[in-house]
């Protein structure tokens, strides 16, 4: 449900937010891609510091990986709650839009 949950909102942010490359992941562990352009897909390695920076400034601890840095992924416990994770995702959009 979790992962559901992580799933359908980032693909929805990713709708409307074109630094969001590629979504994916399986369950709670998920990940998305920030590029300077869909189709080069170039690497936004200094946004994706940005939104970890704004992230954190709001309480919400991201990770970031990749070969550029470019990506943020996820692990959440199984006990986060629906509330908790609505939290976060509201935190991180913030952060996306800011950037």
């Amino acid at each position: 449900t979790l992962g559901e949950t992580l799933h359908a909102r980032l693909v929805s942010l990713q709708q409307e937010i074109a630094l969001i490359g590629e979504v994916r992941g399986l369950g709670a562990m998920q990940a998305f891609e920030l590029v300077k352009d869909r189709r080069s897909k170039a690497p936004a390695e200094e946004e994706t510091k940005q939104v970890l920076g704004h992230a954190r400034d709001r309480g919400l601890l991201l990770l970031s990986a990749g070969t550029y840095g470019n990506v943020i992924r996820f692990l959440m416990p199984l006990s986060t709650t629906q509330k908790e994770l609505a939290l976060g995702l509201d935190i991180l959009e913030e952060s996306l839009r800011l950037v």
